[in-house]
């Protein structure tokens, strides 16, 4: 048969190759195409694709009869194996009868078991039931022994031991009694102790019941700690923590009532204490009750909630003595009334200030008529609440108060947290006895789901979180007392603050106590030795506002009450940018930017002036009467500029004050409050805003600065063209304009600027004084006084202004000149002698370097960017300079102003110029 198959196959192979000639013949005839993708590079793919199609069809119909004809024919002959299964002796029989017998033991097995298995479990029973009889015989032993024991210690009064030996007892009725009496092992148990044994231990546990009870109410009627001491853990040993904690909380009632009356009475009749003193003794007292009494009471009486039940206790009986002091403080001291009168001062003080109608400082009035000299001081302070002196002393004592309370009521909240913390100890510690009881169990649970026939899944209960309980809560009686006194103390200590900056305010500024040197905090980024000498000054202003600012936020923050707190930054961050920041920057720009106007104000308005006076000086004839009243009124006008400037660095020494404040708050949060609760969140959101403060008198500085140069450029620019000879310019000595007329006996000469130098007129230039040293002594003589009084980093703000404009007038200039290749190395001279008096007369470190002066001063960077363009000896090097400078971005020029610059050159065409720069902007 496998032979005919073989061949079977073998014809029909040969059948299928001949097909496939035949079809590949048919297919080069009509030339369909080898596939689909083939036909669409035909020239008419519609017609390739047709072909394909049809040939296709022509395949399958000639398959499909190939097929029909070959089933036809086709004889289906099984195996001699399978046809003869059903006799006995063959062996596929057999392997169907193993099967069979596989099956039915599987069966077997799945509904009871094999016999093995069933002897397995029966022997785990037998051990299961052994074990259960054993621990009913130890107990019944154990509860025999403890009855004994128990009534040897009743016969001798001792107590403890007969408490001790009654316990077992007492475990094992209250789990017989939870399961009632369906526990095989219980039920054993009492069997072999014996109903005589029980009655006998429930007899005893009646009689010790009795007796300890007693004592302990002789001990809490007679308020013997020491004899509570012994029988409280007694007590909680048999099961009576609720009696224990009704007898001792009426013991520490009687106690702690007596204590605090002595606390909150006066000691002498003649001498009242301050209200506070009372007050902190009662919470003197209540802290150490619970220093005493609480941890016994949480170890052996937490059952019954004994340590929270004396948390409220002591709690509530404190709150009965306090809120009646408290209450009475506000009715002595007026506390309302006074607030409501504080509110109104303070509006009418900060719509003073805030309105513009500052006060002439050194008459002390106001411009009104109509307002007397008092009430133009303080806004009716004195008179409605009293002297900064008393209100302060008030304000002190009630920091005091809600400081005492706070500190209580903190202690109070820690205990509660340790009484949770306690708790949440225990909760955990049976929560895993639990779950090795359930795993001891386990094995017993899956041999009842097998013999059920079902699984019953796991039945671990999910643990659970422990829900710490409210044991004192944050909005008792107490809480809300404080908080009303803290809204209170807030606003009166806002007042003050207020009426203590409008006392700095009306001070006398020609006063010489009223000004003092600069704080040397603001000059620490001084680095030369040399630069260490200023002069600069400040007035005590500042110091007075920032001093009742700090004073009225710690007083508030050492209160521990974190509204309260909370409540007086955000009054300090208000009266510092409402007030303190219009009146400075008021001050700034009236005594000190309007005064310092050159010419009009205190500072040269013409350059020589002072030398020109001395020469005619020496000509008079009472030449030294005059110079003394000249050096007289030279002082008189170095201190006036130096008045000026202190307003001016006023504002500057308000930023680093205000910058101390912030810090020094910032770390009494950290140190003085508990963290991570959400008051304390707030209090350092409050406490950050004080940088936005900071930011604020920062930008008031500079405007001051702005404002200052502002004054000063039309002298600048004056300066400026005198020096450099310019139309329009006040011009002195003899002039030189091409130098050619120069002999060389003309060392005092002054030349105006000119760089179309040949090297007879650039020797010359050398003898005589050039157009950059008179800048820059005009400069020092207009800006001298400024350095010696200006706050160091006003003073490099305002030169670094200043020398812009100096130099955006010195680059109008040089555009106009020509210039020949001495010429452009007597600018790049020029230009770095400018550069260096700028960093000689710099405080900050960080100037000292050309490359840092360039990049503060734009401008300047650009004279020196013109000097190296116009300095270089080839047109082919421009290409190189400029790229090389835009690389380290520090190029400004664009090519306009390099094709201007470079035709200045007169050994330069133009035409060439153009050609070389006939680049693309890259700006």
């Amino acid at each position: 048969m496998l032979a005919a198959a073989s061949s079977s196959r073998a014809t029909q192979s040969s059948s299928e190759k001949e097909n496939g000639h035949h079809h590949s013949a048919l297919k080069d005839e009509v030339n369909v195409p080898e596939s689909m993708a083939a036909a669409l590079d035909c020239d008419d793919p519609v017609q390739a694709l047709h072909l394909i199609s049809s040939h296709s069809n022509t395949i399958a119909l000639e398959l499909s009869d190939k097929l029909l004809e070959d089933v036809q024919t086709y004889k289906l002959v099984l195996p001699d194996i399978l046809a003869s299964t059903q006799q006995p002796g063959h062996p596929l029989h057999s392997a169907i009868a193993c099967s069979e017998s596989v099956r039915q033991s599987l069966n077997k097995i799945a509904s009871g078991g094999s016999q093995a298995s069933q002897e397995i479990r029966h022997l785990e029973q037998e051990k299961t039931e052994l074990e259960e009889h054993a621990r009913a015989v130890q107990m019944a032993l154990t509860l025999r022994t403890s009855s004994d024991k128990a009534l040897q210690a009743m016969q001798t009064n001792q107590l403890r031991e007969a408490a001790e030996a009654v316990k077992p007892w007492l475990e094992w009725h209250e789990a017989h009694s939870q399961s009632n009496g369906k526990n095989t092992e219980s039920a054993r148990c009492r069997a072999y102790a014996g109903e005589y044994c029980l009655k006998q231990l429930s007899t005893t546990y009646g009689h010790l019941k009795e007796t300890l009870l007693k004592q302990y109410e002789a001990a809490v009627l007679k308020s013997d700690l020491a004899a509570l001491g012994e029988l409280t853990p007694t007590l909680s040993l048999v099961q009576l923590e609720p009696d224990a904690v009704r007898l001792y909380l009426q013991f520490l009632k009687s106690i702690i009532m007596e204590d605090f009356q002595k606390a909150s009475q006066q000691k002498s009749k003649d001498q009242r204490p301050p209200p506070f003193v009372p007050m902190a003794r009662v919470y003197n007292a209540a802290v150490s009750c619970l220093r005493h009494h609480l941890p016994m009471v949480s170890h052996f009486l937490y059952k019954a909630d004994g340590d929270s039940s004396v948390v409220q206790l002591v709690h509530g009986e404190v709150e009965q003595i306090v809120l009646p002091l408290l209450e009475q403080y506000q009715k002595d001291r007026q506390l309302t009334a006074v607030y409501n009168r504080a509110q109104q001062i303070y509006a009418a003080l900060e719509e003073r200030y805030t309105g513009r109608a500052i006060m002439d400082h050194k008459q002390g009035t106001s411009d009104d008529p109509t307002i007397d000299d008092e009430e133009a001081d303080d806004c009716n302070f004195s008179v409605a609440i009293g002297s900064l002196s008393d209100a302060d002393a008030a304000m002190e004592e009630a920091a005091r108060c809600i400081q005492s309370a706070e500190s209580y009521l903190r202690f109070i909240r820690h205990s509660a947290d340790q009484i949770n913390e306690a708790r949440r100890i225990r909760f955990e510690q049976s929560w895993r006895k639990s779950q090795l009881d359930g795993e001891r169990t386990k094995w017993k649970k899956s041999t009842k789901q097998n013999e059920d026939g079902h699984d019953g899944g796991d039945s671990d209960e999910d643990r659970t979180e422990y829900q710490p309980s409210i044991i004192v809560p944050d909005n008792t009686s107490l809480h809300t007392m404080i908080t009303e006194i803290g809204g209170k103390y807030a606003g009166i200590e806002k007042c003050l603050l207020l009426a203590s900056m409008q006392r700095a305010f009306v001070s006398s500024d020609l006063d010489p106590r009223y000004y003092r040197p600069l704080s040397l905090s603001l000059e620490s980024s001084v680095a030369a030795p040399e630069r260490t000498r200023t002069k600069a000054l400040q007035t005590s202003m500042v110091d007075a506002c920032m001093y009742a600012a700090r004073h009225g936020a710690q007083r508030a923050f050492a209160t521990g009450h974190t509204s309260t707190a909370s409540a007086m930054t955000n009054f300090v961050s208000d009266c510092l940018t409402g007030v303190l920041l219009e009146v400075l920057g008021q001050r700034a720009e009236e005594a000190g930017v309007a005064l310092l106007k050159p010419g009009d104000g205190l500072l040269v308005g013409v350059a020589g002036l002072f030398n020109n006076a001395s020469n005619l000086i020496r000509q008079g004839a009472h030449a030294s009467g005059v110079r003394k009243n000249q050096d007289e009124e030279a002082e008189k006008r170095q201190n006036d500029i130096a008045h000026a400037c202190a307003t001016v660095n006023d504002v500057e020494v308000a930023v680093d004050q205000v910058h101390r404040l912030s810090k020094l708050l910032t770390d009494a949060v950290a140190q003085g409050f508990p963290p991570g609760m959400h008051e304390t969140e707030q209090l350092s959101l409050c406490v950050q805003s004080l940088s936005n403060v900071v930011d604020s008198f920062r930008i008031a500085s500079n405007g001051t600065v702005e404002s200052l140069e502002s004054v000063l450029k039309p002298r600048l620019r004056s300066i400026v063209g005198e020096a450099v000879g310019s139309e329009g310019g006040t011009f002195m000595g003899s002039s030189v304009a091409a130098m050619g007329g120069a002999k060389a006996s003309d060392r005092g000469a002054m030349a105006r600027m000119n760089y179309n130098l040949d090297e007879e007129t650039y020797n010359l230039l050398q003898l005589s004084e050039g157009y950059v040293a008179r800048l820059c002594h005009s400069l020092d003589e207009l800006m001298d006084p400024l350095r010696q009084y200006l706050a160091p980093r006003l003073w490099d703000t305002l030169l670094l202004s200043a020398m812009g404009t100096v130099s955006k007038r010195l680059e109008t200039s040089i555009r106009k000149c020509e210039f020949t290749a001495l010429g452009a190395l007597t600018l790049d001279a020029d230009v770095r002698d400018i550069i260096n008096f700028v960093k000689e007369r710099l405080y900050a470190p960080e100037y000292n370097s050309t490359a840092a002066v360039t990049k503060a001063c734009p401008a300047l960077s650009r004279l020196l960017q013109i000097a190296k363009l116009l300095s270089v000896d080839d047109l082919e090097d421009v290409v190189d300079l400029i790229s090389s400078a835009k690389r380290k971005g520090n190029w400004d020029l664009n090519l306009d102003d390099a094709k201007s610059l470079l035709s200045s050159r007169v050994e330069f065409e133009s035409s060439k110029v153009n050609t070389l720069l006939r680049l693309p902007d890259n700006e």
